[in-house]
């Protein structure tokens, strides 16, 4: 029996070190993937020393990506602080997996993985809700910031990594477009979607479907001209993967 994405090939544009998880789920649905990684994440580690108060005096600690809990927690982790009385909210359930990594459950993850529904579902659950810790990258959105600041939350925002683009990948990314005709191209965040388009000097063929991580990502797509665009329901690396499998199915 052929595999769902028996034939079909795939780039893969995510930062290399989740870029392989991506591959590895495509590889066993019969795909033929392609790992071009347009992003380099760069901890950072003197966030520390910008905190307002010791870190165990805040009440909820919200982390929007994996990436940032590993660059957090890189930190952290040799400070020996008690973190037991602080509560921890996750965008999704792969950053609520990295957080249990580390010793810790969330007590938040929205039904939607986005920051809007993290703040409406926070604020409709919790009162009294005390200092909030927002831990970020270089490039986060503000969405989170807005909802805290609209509602009157004390909050306070790091930001402890830094996403730059991986210019040293260029030139193999015009020779991966210029060899390779893709069925689909992945973008897991905006800035895979804004990287790609200062990188390549080609139009996209119209058979080829953009398929994004989420709504946020498929917006800044089509901002960017791209047409041929869908995103998942699920806003996680499997929604995708299950988009692609349903259009192929309807295509057969």
């Amino acid at each position: 029996m052929a595999l769902p994405l028996s034939g079909k090939k795939v780039l893969v544009t995510r930062e290399a070190s989740q870029a392989k998880l991506f591959s590895n789920q495509l590889h066993e649905c019969g795909a033929s993937v392609v790992e071009v990684p347009l992003l380099k994440i760069a901890c950072r580690t003197d966030f520390i020393e910008k905190l307002p108060q010791p870190l165990e005096k805040f009440q909820w600690v919200f982390f929007t990506s994996v990436n940032g809990v590993r660059c957090f927690f890189e930190i952290v982790i040799n400070k020996n602080w008690d973190l037991s009385n602080v509560k921890f909210a996750v965008v999704g359930h792969k950053t609520g997996e990295v957080l249990n990594q580390y010793g810790y459950q969330a007590e938040i993850i929205p039904s939607k993985y986005d920051g809007k529904t993290m703040v409406k579902e926070f604020l409709e659950n919790y009162h009294n809700i005390g200092q909030v810790l927002l831990v970020q990258g270089s490039r986060s959105r503000d969405v989170i910031e807005r909802g805290f600041e609209e509602a009157g939350v004390p909050y306070h925002t790091i930001v402890v990594y830094e996403t730059v683009y991986n210019g040293e990948i260029s030139e193999h990314l015009q020779q991966v477009l210029n060899t390779t005709k893709f069925d689909f191209i992945t973008f897991t965040s905006p800035s895979t979607v804004e990287a790609f388009v200062k990188f390549s000097n080609r139009e996209i063929s119209n058979d080829t479907l953009i398929v994004c991580i989420g709504t946020t990502t498929e917006e800044r797509a089509r901002q960017l001209g791209f047409n041929n665009v869908i995103s998942s329901d699920l806003f996680t690396i499997e929604g995708m993967i299950q988009v692609m499998c349903d259009i192929v199915m309807r295509e057969d």
